[in-house]
């Protein structure tokens, strides 16, 4: 598809790191991909200050919401982890071969 003269199609989204995932639009741009991958890991980081916040006094959680944030910050975790590797691929088609390191010759 790399070098194709047909344009991305929604339905060649990319699903990496999950059986369930989100779809990642192949028409994005490398920029937004990145943003949105940093968007899911500060979501994660805020998640975890949250549990770092439950050792103060009058905190408390039981099992089920320890579960659920251990959910939600494997999904969040995964999706980055897509976005970043198609962000990565998207840019390296976007820099010509002479910026990568290829000779010419």
């Amino acid at each position: 598809m790399l070098n194709s003269p047909i344009p991305p199609r929604l339905e060649d989204a990319v699903c990496l790191t999950e059986a369930e995932c989100m779809l990642i639009d192949p028409r994005a741009d490398g920029d937004t991909l990145f943003e949105h991958a940093e968007m899911r890991l500060e979501a994660v980081s805020n998640l975890m200050l949250s549990l770092c916040q439950l050792d103060t006094p009058g905190a408390s959680a039981d099992a089920r919401d320890l579960a659920n944030v251990a959910i939600a910050s494997r999904i969040l975790l995964a999706d980055a982890s897509d976005l970043f590797l198609v962000a990565r691929k998207t840019v390296n088609r976007q820099i010509p071969p002479a910026k990568r390191g290829a000779r010419h010759g």
